[in-house]
């Protein structure tokens, strides 16, 4: 039984909902909470809940008290949704992301490959193969809170996949020979339904169940750098720039001497630290 308030807040889309205490339940279990400490942030939620409050005060006030009261990792899982949208504004650190994770799964990947398809040349986000499939992925980042993925987006992406398989069908025994949209928010139920249609995957925030884009990213351990808070904001944007979008890239990076131009040795002490608390599932 869902638990609901006759408080109503207002979500990043603008549209308004029962304040719901097992949604809030539900999103700290995936940062890895124990109920315990769930209910506990929620009751300290409901003290600070007011009308017509939008999610991202929520976000604010449950970061706040996680700071103080729960273990750092679990801190900074709760902010992932928000950190990948901050590695932005353009695309390209999203599909190093989706690279570096599908690696960690055994695929081989290739990130912004132009190729010819029957009528038009295209630049791919990602081509991942594993064994005998090969995927023409195409990543759908957004930077802003509430938006979906639409249909238009789905008939793009499986038409480009069209175009380059009926080149490669005719010329290459290795073609591509599956399509993928891969989205850091989420997709409108036609998405869904037409992917189900002519077998476009889908991989969004949350979809597949257990499979979606935050569980693999904490199982993983790909936690991206803008979740170390202690780096100021223009250091980050260098960081990203030069592709190094992960904590796993960024630790590769420190132990190489080779951002010792943006980070001076005190602050990759600290760096180090909170890299071996956040991502534990990475060597």
């Amino acid at each position: 039984m869902q638990i609901t308030s006759p408080i109503t807040i207002v979500k990043a889309s603008g549209e308004k909902e029962p304040f719901n205490e097992e949604k809030i339940v539900r999103s700290l279990a995936k940062s890895g909470l124990s109920l315990d400490t769930a209910a506990q942030t929620v009751d300290y939620l409901k003290h600070h809940i007011k009308p017509d409050m939008t999610t991202k005060s929520i976000f604010g006030h449950v970061s706040t008290y996680l700071q103080e009261n729960a273990p750092i990792e679990n801190y900074f899982n709760y902010g992932l949704k928000r950190a990948v949208m901050d590695t932005g504004p353009s695309g390209y650190p999203f599909e190093i992301l989706v690279s570096d994770l599908l690696r960690l799964e055994n695929y081989k990947t290739e990130v912004s490959v132009v190729t010819q398809g029957k009528c038009v040349t295209h630049e791919i986000d990602v081509i991942a193969q594993k064994e005998k499939d090969k995927f023409f992925i195409e990543c759908k980042y957004h930077n802003t809170p509430g938006y979906k993925t639409d249909i238009q987006v789905a008939l793009y992406t499986y038409a480009r996949f069209l175009d380059i398989n009926d080149i490669q069908l005719q010329h290459n025994p290795d073609q591509i020979n599956h399509s993928w949209l891969i989205t850091n928010t989420k997709v409108t139920s036609e998405v869904f339904d037409y992917g189900r249609c002519v077998g476009l995957s889908i991989t969004t925030w949350t979809h597949p169940d257990g499979q979606g884009l935050q569980d693999r990213i904490v199982a993983a351990g790909l936690h991206p750098v803008t979740l170390l808070y202690d780096i100021p904001k223009n250091d980050i944007k260098i960081l990203l720039d030069r592709g190094i979008v992960t904590c796993a890239r960024l630790k590769t990076a420190i132990l190489n001497n080779e951002v010792s131009d943006i980070l001076s040795q005190s602050e990759t002490s600290v760096i180090l630290k909170n890299i071996s608390s956040i991502c534990k599932n990475n060597e």
